[in-house]
């Protein structure tokens, strides 16, 4: 039979297990490899919005535009992800020129 000690240490390395897979399921990286302060999508939304570091403008994304892929989305900055267009606009944001 195994110790306390040892169901301690065999607890503590299971929650240390799923933090870590939790982490690395929830972290995006950036094109330079740095850790960025993001959250994925919900299921079918798929529209980015960004904000513009040069004007300040909020401006969406859809995917096929040219800067779709290299847009990265950063909560912490206000920007967010929408479901549709009509829902970016709603919110104020306006289409990105392609």
């Amino acid at each position: 039979m195994k110790s306390v000690r040892d169901r301690r240490l065999i607890k503590t390395v299971i929650s240390v297990g799923i933090l870590a897979v939790t982490s690395l399921l929830t972290i995006e990286v950036s094109a330079n490899g740095a850790p960025t302060n993001t959250s994925a999508a919900k299921p079918g939304c798929i529209i980015k919005g960004n904000i513009s570091v040069a004007t300040g403008k909020k401006l969406y994304h859809l995917p096929g535009m040219r800067n779709y892929e290299v847009t990265i989305i950063d909560l912490a900055k206000g920007e967010r992800w929408f479901c549709s267009e009509a829902e970016a606009q709603a919110n104020g944001w306006i289409k990105a020129q392609s």
